[in-house]
């Protein structure tokens, strides 16, 4: 019976010191993918200093005309709604070697509409 008691409690130590290992060699497996992230992370902003530019860049402001007429007393738009905008703005960013960010469309009663792009 004390044998068995001895046994018993030899073996929940053996256990305990499995899972501690284990838990070990995690931590250590963490610590180790960790690292490689950082040491690629460096590598990359070492051998491509601008790409993270594009994240860290802020957009710059183009307007974009909106060449409007009165023709048989209407006023017609070049640039009439907002995906018209963008199209426009998509343009005028890669006219200008950039990338683009965003528009922004302010539609105009009785003037010329206002297209604002933002490019990177």
């Amino acid at each position: 019976m004390l044998e068995n008691g001895l046994e018993h409690k030899k073996a929940v130590f053996d256990m305990r010191k499995s899972k501690r290992r284990s838990s070990l060699i995690k931590k250590i497996l963490v610590a180790i993918v960790l690292l490689i992230a950082l040491i690629a992370l460096l590598f990359f902003i070492e051998h491509y200093p601008g790409a993270l530019d594009l994240l860290t860049k802020k957009p710059k402001m183009y307007p974009v005309q909106d060449r409007c007429s009165i023709i048989l007393n209407r006023l017609l738009h070049q640039i009439k709604d907002e995906g018209e905008c963008r199209i426009a703005c998509r343009n005028e960013c890669e006219i200008r070697s950039e990338k683009f960010d965003s528009s922004e469309f302010v539609e105009k009663e009785n003037s010329c509409n206002i297209c604002n792009c933002y490019c990177k």
